[in-house]
Parts: structure tokens; sequence; C-alpha cells
């Protein structure tokens, strides 16, 4: 008898699955975010590394929340992707290492703004204070 898993991004949001879309251009940093998430019950749509996939997977896939880099690599960067991503209520927490620009040209868009480096337990604590249910941003 064969079983088919099922494929997690197909799964309805709820609180035990809520679906974070990551954009980080670095490779090992992302592929460690995502295993820190994923380990915390999150579902994980990506890693992306470039503003365009980040748009195209989260068409395919509407996320509950989004980690954004605003260095990503391509035409289009973090912010413009939180923009995007704020016009179609998803809330933004940018992962970056330029906090002034994140400050100066992104504020409006982020729900929240971490410094990298940043510890494992600060972005748990930041996403599930973004994602509690009834949190005004």
């Amino acid at each position: 008898m064969m079983y088919l898993a099922e494929d997690p991004l197909a799964m309805s949001s709820t609180a035990g699955s809520s679906r974070i879309l990551l954009c980080q251009d670095d490779a090992v940093v992302a592929l460690h975010f995502q295993a820190v998430l994923e380990t915390s019950g999150y579902v994980v749509v990506g890693p992306v590394c470039t503003g365009t996939e980040a748009l195209v997977e989260a068409d395919h896939h509407p996320p509950d929340l989004a980690l954004v880099d605003i260095g990503l690599r391509g035409a289009i960067d973090g912010i413009s992707v939180a923009a995007e991503l704020a016009s179609r209520a998803v809330p933004v927490i940018f992962l970056t290492g330029d906090y002034q620009r994140a400050c100066l040209d992104g504020r409006e868009f982020a729900a929240d703004i971490l410094i990298k480096p940043v510890s494992d337990g600060v972005i748990l604590e930041a996403v599930a204070s973004v994602l509690q249910p009834g949190r005004q941003c």
C-alpha cells in the first residue's frame, strides 16, 4: 500500500500551521531559519532569494506572514516585496543588517524589524507576536 505525504503548502492556515514566506538571499542563513521555523511547527514557503521569486510564491501559496531580508537579489528588493505584501494584508518582519534603511524606507510596511545577527529565540518570539490573534499591525 502506498501512502502519499500531505503537501504542507496545501494545508489551510491554522494556528498550528501558519505559513511563513521566507525571503533570504544567503542560502546558509535561509536554511537555518527554515529549520528553526519548521521545528517550531510553522510551514515555510520558500526559502526564496529574489523579490520576484517571493512574489510568485506569495501568489501560489499565500502566506500568513513573511520574513524578508531587505537586500534580496534582483530588480525587486525586500522593501518592494514588503510593500506588495502589505497591499495583500500580509504582515512582514524585516531581517536585516541595515536597520537605518529598513526604518527610513520600509518602516511603514514592517510589523517588526530584526537586526542580524539575530537569535533563533528572538525570531520565534517575533513571529509568534505578529501571528497572535487580534494583533493590530
